[in-house]
């Protein structure tokens, strides 16, 4: 046979922008060899008529760094087309871990991430492959997952290897900040393709306290960061929350050298029209000649919470005493306390002001209007009537205030009542100016984080089944381009995003009349029966990572075709 595998007959848009082409693509050895014309057999054969063929996209905002060791699909980004990730995002990791800080580094990944600490624990067991950040790799490469898997060094597991507890506690000495720069050397010497950090307030881990990133110093982030420079390559992850730090992007690029992507650029973040300040700073920015890129997300950010772990109030300071609570019985006796309930109904009245600017967070704006009238009751056992209910509507019936409603229909549940609350880029024509950027990275799909509350790690459909089909904001080619070649460009991942002879055979075969993203549906399947939100796609006709097709949505890979990107590059 001339080929391993041949696709027939499809319109094909090859990541670069340029105008669709119809023709063939042929396979051979995990590689393309054939583009347009592709005369001679193949042990296998796609027909394509009427379907686009392109790049697999790649996903560089992802948290399967736990996920791998028990799912090595990598669900559900494959199941949209998405044939590389980068893990590792906003500083969150789970090594390099020392094994007596395994329990810290999982309660911090299962409150930050709301994620089942049960479930982590299940998943990856106690007896870990790995302790260096070298090893982690080689563990993730043994593992031979479906689609290839690029990693950030993230600051979190870094500054807890060195201070320990402390590292939520405190700021850090000089000889700790030297002793973390040689542990982010040593990730980038063994393959990260960068080094990732978070100062958002939203972000909490073990206890309740501020993940340890949070407590760093800027000049700790710039030293660490000059250990990309040192080696001469890597990329900043830089993220900051709703409120953008523009001064800090350029510090740390003319300080380092090296190429940053902050998250996140969003629409109702910080007030009506507040994007349209963000991208003129960033378009800025890169006229004067710096490598930033701003990140988006191509949908809504919406939360379904549970009272158990209401990670949506995390920047509310009445709920401090519920981020430290340890268990359901301390939890309740809060929610039922009269001085809690009282500062919970004021503060909601305070926010529910159309756009009020609340002192004391960083002047960022929270709690618009909408999200008090959007939140929805989302699953309630002891009355399944409420289901799908506005608050609000089900508040003014009952004759009682909002925020008592919540917390006696939480407490009347044992905690396990789910609301949705949108929380920002819900405003269509605002998100439709942030996606039409090129200046932007589309990412922010957080797949493998967050599973109980959402599911955006289907943006890659969404974006073409919402943004172009639905919206026409983009072009199929404009997409393409913006969801695999450019991401792969700004992150250093070498060979992936465009679909040339010679380089490697990541590819998606979609009907553009379908494709689209699901609907959100739980399930039970993580380790321990633990629950997630999955949406699977509309029109995805193959997806095949370095040559070889994946099996269907649900369908188990005994071992992946997936590689390990170190430096970005399948070695």
């Amino acid at each position: 046979m001339d080929y391993d595998l041949k696709i027939v007959g499809g319109t094909i848009i090859d990541g670069s922008g340029r105008e669709r082409v119809r023709g063939d693509v042929a396979v051979k050895d995990g590689r393309v060899v054939a583009l347009g014309e592709a005369p001679g057999q193949a042990r296998e054969v796609i027909e394509a008529e009427g379907q686009v063929v392109s790049p697999g996209f790649v996903d560089v905002h992802t948290h399967y760094d736990a996920q791998v060791f028990w799912d090595s699909t990598l669900s559900v980004s494959p199941w949209h087309g998405v044939t590389t990730v980068v893990i590792g995002n906003c500083g969150f990791g789970i090594a390099p871990t020392r094994p007596d800080h395994r329990g810290l580094i999982l309660e911090t990944l299962a409150r930050v991430e709301t994620m089942s600490l049960d479930s982590l624990w299940a998943g990856l067991g106690r007896d870990w492959p790995f302790v260096t950040f070298a090893e982690y790799l080689t563990a993730i490469e043994r593992r031979r997952p479906a689609v290839n898997v690029a990693v950030l060094a993230g600051h979190t597991p870094i500054r807890l290897n060195v201070m320990g507890a402390e590292a939520v506690e405190r700021t850090a000495r000089p000889d700790e900040v030297a002793a973390m720069k040689a542990l982010v050397r040593e990730a980038i010497d063994a393959g990260a393709i960068g080094f990732a950090t978070s100062v958002s307030n939203v972000h909490f881990g073990f206890s309740g306290r501020p993940v340890p990133s949070r407590l760093a110093s800027f000049d700790e982030i710039v030293t660490l960061c000059q250990a990309m420079t040192d080696a001469g390559r890597g990329l900043i992850h830089y993220n900051v929350g709703r409120q953008p730090r523009f001064d800090e992007y350029e510090a740390l690029v003319r300080a380092t050298g090296r190429p940053l992507c902050w998250t996140s650029l969003l629409s109702g973040g910080l007030g009506p029209g507040a994007h349209r300040d963000h991208l003129a700073q960033a378009h800025a920015q890169q006229a004067k000649g710096l490598d930033i890129h701003p990140q988006g997300a191509a949908r809504p950010i919406t939360l379904e919470i549970t009272f158990r772990l209401p990670s949506a109030f995390d920047t509310w300071e009445n709920f401090a005493p519920v981020r430290a609570a340890k268990g359901d019985e301390a939890l309740k006796a809060i929610y039922r306390d009269p001085s809690f309930r009282q500062r919970f109904r004021d503060e909601i009245d305070d926010r529910g002001q159309n756009w009020k600017h609340f002192p004391g967070q960083r002047g960022e704006w929270i709690g618009n209007l909408a999200s008090w009238r959007e939140l929805v009751v989302s699953w309630f056992p002891p009355d399944s009537r409420l289901n799908e209910r506005r608050l609000s509507a089900i508040a003014k019936e009952r004759r009682v205030h909002e925020a008592d409603l919540i917390l006696d229909l939480a407490l009347e549940s044992s905690l396990v009542a789910r609301f949705r609350m949108p929380r920002v880029n819900f405003n269509e024509a605002e998100v439709a100016e942030i996606m039409a950027d090129p200046a932007v990275v589309i990412g922010l799909g957080d797949g493998g984080a967050h599973l109980s509350q959402l599911c955006d790690a289907c943006y890659s459909t969404h974006v073409l089944g919402h943004w172009v089909r639905g919206k026409g904001v983009l072009t199929l080619e404009q997409a393409i381009h913006r969801l695999a070649y450019q991401t792969a460009q700004v992150y250093g991942i070498v060979d992936r995003g465009l679909l040339a002879c010679g380089r490697a055979a990541d590819i998606v075969v979609f009907d553009p009349k379908t494709v689209g993203a699901g609907p959100l549906e739980r399930v039970y399947d993580l380790p321990g029966g633990a629950d997630r939100l999955v949406s699977r796609p509309h029109g995805i006709g193959a997806v095949i990572v370095n040559g070889r097709p994946l099996p269907a949505p649900g369908e188990e890979t005994i071992e992946g075709p997936g590689r390990l990107l170190r430096h970005g590059r399948a070695t």
